[in-house]
């Protein structure tokens, strides 16, 4: 499975023997590969577009499931701001708009689900949204920016950073 330079440096940072939560998977390569490599508890896959889930879900049973897999995939056909269940381990969210990632965040914050212990943030716009946010906002002062980190994708300058709860 390959990993674009974003989703390879993001899957480099996901805490091991964690949830992980691919939030606007799209295509799922993250998350896939998360559970491929059997180091992760449950893998989440979220995103709010039918057809685009249902491939993902033919694709891995197809392509990555493994009945002796001890992580188990979990397919969420719901906006990231709807999820009601408890976020935790490592939440991956790569390849949207700084201010939907905000959004998702914001909404599981205040409804007391946000409790990863690392948030993997790849914006392709408005970067500057998501430091503000979890910097100045009080529903995330159990969050520290570990790392930012400039990548070259595609002729474009994106970036990313990483929170770790405190």
């Amino acid at each position: 499975m390959y990993l674009s330079i974003r989703l390879q440096l993001g899957y480099d940072h996901l805490v091991p023997e964690q949830d992980v939560w691919d939030f606007c998977c799209d295509h799922g390569y993250l998350g896939g590969a998360a559970y491929k490599s059997q180091c992760f508890k449950d893998v989440y896959f979220v995103d709010p577009v039918t057809s685009i889930m249902d491939n993902l879900k033919n694709r891995f049973q197809t392509f990555v499931y493994s009945a002796d897999n001890k992580s188990q995939a979990h397919f969420l056909v719901q906006k990231g701001e709807a999820v009601t269940q408890f976020v935790q381990g490592n939440v991956c969210i790569v390849g949207v708009g700084g201010l939907m990632i905000c959004d998702i965040l914001k909404s599981l914050a205040q409804n007391n689900l946000l409790q990863a212990k690392r948030l993997i943030l790849g914006p392709h716009r408005d970067p500057e949204k998501i430091v503000e946010l979890i910097e100045k906002d009080a529903l995330f002062k159990k969050y520290k920016l570990i790392k930012q980190k400039d990548v070259m994708e595609n002729g474009r300058k994106r970036e990313f950073f990483i929170f770790d709860a405190i």
